[in-house]
Protein backbone atom coordinates (compact mmCIF):
# COMPACT_ATOMS: atom_id res chain seq x y z
CA UNK A 1 0.00 0.00 0.00
CA UNK A 2 2.48 2.56 1.39
CA UNK A 3 5.69 2.74 3.68
CA UNK A 4 3.58 5.39 6.14
CA UNK A 5 0.77 3.02 6.12
CA UNK A 6 3.44 -0.14 7.31
CA UNK A 7 4.82 2.92 9.59
CA UNK A 8 1.52 3.03 11.53
CA UNK A 9 1.59 -0.95 11.73
CA UNK A 10 4.93 -0.86 13.51
CA UNK A 11 5.11 2.69 15.30
CA UNK A 12 1.19 2.32 16.19
CA UNK A 13 -1.40 5.64 16.01
CA UNK A 14 -2.79 6.30 19.66
CA UNK A 15 -6.05 8.42 19.54
CA UNK A 16 -5.39 11.84 20.13
CA UNK A 17 -6.10 13.12 22.94
CA UNK A 18 -6.00 16.58 25.10
CA UNK A 19 -6.81 17.71 28.94
CA UNK A 20 -10.79 18.45 29.31
CA UNK A 21 -11.45 21.37 31.62
CA UNK A 22 -11.67 19.25 34.28
CA UNK A 23 -8.09 17.37 34.21
CA UNK A 24 -9.37 14.48 32.40
CA UNK A 25 -7.93 13.34 28.68
CA UNK A 26 -10.84 13.36 26.31
CA UNK A 27 -10.09 12.62 22.69
CA UNK A 28 -9.39 15.07 20.49
CA UNK A 29 -11.84 16.39 18.05
CA UNK A 30 -10.79 15.84 14.32
CA UNK A 31 -11.78 19.75 13.30
CA UNK A 32 -8.69 20.84 15.78
CA UNK A 33 -6.00 17.93 14.45
CA UNK A 34 -2.77 19.56 12.94
CA UNK A 35 -1.92 18.51 9.13
CA UNK A 36 1.23 16.03 10.76
CA UNK A 37 -1.85 14.45 12.90
CA UNK A 38 -4.55 14.31 10.15
CA UNK A 39 -2.03 12.48 7.83
CA UNK A 40 -0.81 10.10 10.68
CA UNK A 41 -4.29 8.90 11.33
CA UNK A 42 -4.59 9.04 7.61
CA UNK A 43 -1.78 5.91 7.21
CA UNK A 44 -3.46 4.03 10.46
CA UNK A 45 -7.10 4.11 8.85
CA UNK A 46 -5.32 2.63 5.22
CA UNK A 47 -3.91 0.12 7.07
CA UNK A 48 -6.45 -0.79 9.42
CA UNK A 49 -8.80 -0.73 6.33
CA UNK A 50 -6.32 -3.17 4.83
CA UNK A 51 -6.09 -5.61 7.61
CA UNK A 52 -10.10 -5.85 7.98
CA UNK A 53 -10.55 -6.53 4.28
CA UNK A 54 -8.05 -9.03 3.71
CA UNK A 55 -9.03 -11.41 7.11
CA UNK A 56 -12.02 -13.88 7.06
CA UNK A 57 -14.97 -13.41 9.38
CA UNK A 58 -12.99 -15.89 11.91
CA UNK A 59 -10.16 -13.75 12.17
CA UNK A 60 -11.70 -10.70 11.49
CA UNK A 61 -13.52 -11.60 15.32
CA UNK A 62 -9.83 -11.38 17.31
CA UNK A 63 -9.51 -7.89 15.61
CA UNK A 64 -12.90 -6.05 15.28
CA UNK A 65 -12.50 -4.35 18.71
CA UNK A 66 -9.16 -2.90 17.66
CA UNK A 67 -8.70 0.93 16.98
CA UNK A 68 -5.30 1.14 15.54
CA UNK A 69 -3.81 -1.14 13.04
CA UNK A 70 -0.75 -2.13 15.24
CA UNK A 71 -3.18 -3.68 17.70
CA UNK A 72 -4.97 -5.72 15.04
CA UNK A 73 -1.73 -6.39 13.25
CA UNK A 74 0.21 -7.63 17.48
CA UNK A 75 -3.36 -9.84 17.60
CA UNK A 76 -3.22 -11.33 14.55
CA UNK A 77 0.52 -11.99 14.71
CA UNK A 78 0.22 -13.26 18.01
CA UNK A 79 -2.91 -15.29 17.74
CA UNK A 80 -1.13 -17.12 14.08
CA UNK A 81 2.24 -17.27 15.24
CA UNK A 82 1.95 -17.00 19.02
CA UNK A 83 3.80 -15.46 21.82
CA UNK A 84 7.79 -15.47 21.09
CA UNK A 85 8.72 -18.39 22.71
CA UNK A 86 6.08 -20.13 21.48
CA UNK A 87 7.64 -19.37 18.10
CA UNK A 88 11.01 -20.12 19.21
CA UNK A 89 9.46 -23.48 20.59
CA UNK A 90 7.85 -23.80 17.03
CA UNK A 91 11.41 -23.06 15.11
CA UNK A 92 13.53 -25.94 17.37
CA UNK A 93 10.84 -28.15 16.42
CA UNK A 94 10.75 -27.12 12.72
CA UNK A 95 14.19 -27.25 12.26
CA UNK A 96 14.40 -31.18 13.90
CA UNK A 97 11.84 -31.69 11.53
CA UNK A 98 14.13 -30.27 8.18
CA UNK A 99 17.04 -32.12 9.43
CA UNK A 100 14.93 -35.59 9.50
CA UNK A 101 13.40 -34.86 6.14
CA UNK A 102 14.43 -37.91 3.60
CA UNK A 103 12.97 -38.44 0.45
CA UNK A 104 10.67 -41.73 0.37
CA UNK A 105 11.86 -44.92 -2.05
CA UNK A 106 8.30 -44.14 -3.87
CA UNK A 107 8.54 -40.38 -3.88
CA UNK A 108 8.88 -38.48 -6.80
CA UNK A 109 11.57 -35.11 -6.17
CA UNK A 110 8.76 -33.02 -7.20
CA UNK A 111 6.89 -34.69 -3.98
CA UNK A 112 9.77 -34.14 -1.94
CA UNK A 113 10.29 -30.38 -3.57
CA UNK A 114 6.73 -29.44 -2.03
CA UNK A 115 7.67 -31.28 1.69
CA UNK A 116 10.88 -29.26 1.73
CA UNK A 117 9.58 -26.19 0.75
CA UNK A 118 6.34 -26.09 2.87
CA UNK A 119 9.12 -26.20 5.89
CA UNK A 120 11.03 -23.62 4.43
CA UNK A 121 8.03 -21.78 4.23
CA UNK A 122 7.04 -21.92 7.22
CA UNK A 123 10.23 -21.60 8.65
CA UNK A 124 10.40 -18.17 6.98
CA UNK A 125 7.56 -16.92 8.27
CA UNK A 126 8.35 -17.51 11.70
CA UNK A 127 11.45 -15.47 11.07
CA UNK A 128 13.95 -17.98 10.69
CA UNK A 129 14.50 -18.76 6.98
CA UNK A 130 16.67 -21.38 5.97
CA UNK A 131 19.37 -20.10 3.38
CA UNK A 132 19.25 -21.60 -0.24
CA UNK A 133 22.75 -23.30 0.23
CA UNK A 134 21.35 -25.46 3.23
CA UNK A 135 18.30 -26.39 1.07
CA UNK A 136 20.60 -27.50 -1.86
CA UNK A 137 22.82 -29.45 0.70
CA UNK A 138 19.97 -31.10 2.45
CA UNK A 139 18.44 -32.07 -1.02
CA UNK A 140 22.10 -33.60 -1.51
CA UNK A 141 22.10 -35.21 1.77
CA UNK A 142 18.90 -36.96 1.40
CA UNK A 143 17.83 -38.54 -1.92
CA UNK A 144 17.84 -41.99 -2.27
CA UNK A 145 20.51 -43.91 -3.20
CA UNK A 146 18.98 -44.59 -6.71
CA UNK A 147 20.61 -40.67 -7.38
CA UNK A 148 23.79 -41.42 -5.76
CA UNK A 149 25.67 -41.45 -9.33
CA UNK A 150 23.37 -38.33 -10.99
CA UNK A 151 24.71 -36.58 -7.33
CA UNK A 152 28.88 -37.55 -7.95
CA UNK A 153 28.49 -36.68 -11.75
CA UNK A 154 26.76 -33.18 -10.49
CA UNK A 155 29.75 -32.46 -8.14
CA UNK A 156 32.13 -33.10 -10.56
CA UNK A 157 30.69 -30.53 -12.86
CA UNK A 158 28.96 -27.95 -10.81
CA UNK A 159 29.59 -26.25 -7.71
CA UNK A 160 26.91 -27.05 -6.34
CA UNK A 161 27.17 -24.59 -2.95
CA UNK A 162 26.66 -21.88 -5.55
CA UNK A 163 23.62 -23.76 -7.47
CA UNK A 164 19.88 -22.66 -6.48
CA UNK A 165 17.44 -25.12 -5.05
CA UNK A 166 15.10 -24.77 -8.58
CA UNK A 167 17.89 -25.80 -10.49
CA UNK A 168 19.03 -28.78 -8.95
CA UNK A 169 15.63 -30.07 -8.58
CA UNK A 170 15.37 -29.44 -12.52
CA UNK A 171 18.40 -31.73 -12.73
CA UNK A 172 17.18 -34.15 -10.42
CA UNK A 173 13.44 -34.26 -12.26
CA UNK A 174 15.37 -34.50 -15.91
CA UNK A 175 17.03 -37.32 -14.37
CA UNK A 176 14.32 -38.95 -12.77
CA UNK A 177 12.13 -38.44 -16.32
CA UNK A 178 15.14 -40.09 -18.18
CA UNK A 179 15.28 -43.39 -15.89
CA UNK A 180 11.58 -43.76 -15.99
CA UNK A 181 11.86 -43.79 -19.85
CA UNK A 182 14.57 -46.14 -19.74
CA UNK A 183 12.89 -48.57 -17.55
CA UNK A 184 9.66 -48.51 -19.86
CA UNK A 185 11.71 -49.08 -22.48
CA UNK A 186 13.39 -51.89 -21.32
CA UNK A 187 10.52 -53.80 -20.57
CA UNK A 188 8.99 -53.61 -23.42
CA UNK A 189 9.97 -56.19 -26.10
CA UNK A 190 9.79 -56.36 -29.78
CA UNK A 191 7.65 -58.67 -31.79
CA UNK A 192 7.97 -59.99 -35.36
CA UNK A 193 5.57 -60.91 -37.78
CA UNK A 194 6.33 -64.33 -38.82
CA UNK A 195 4.98 -64.61 -42.55
CA UNK A 196 4.67 -68.44 -44.26
CA UNK A 197 5.55 -67.98 -48.47
CA UNK A 198 4.98 -71.26 -49.97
Amino acid sequence: MDVHAWQSILNGCTPLKILDSEGEYIIKLESTWTTDEAQSSSYNAKAINAIFSTVDMRMFGLIADCTTAKDAWDALQEHCEGTESVRRTRLRLLNTKFENLRMNEDETIVDYDKRLREIATEAFDLGGPIANENLVKKVLRSLPERFNGKIWALEEVKDTSKMKLTELISIIQLFEMNSTTQKKDKGKSIAFQVSNDT
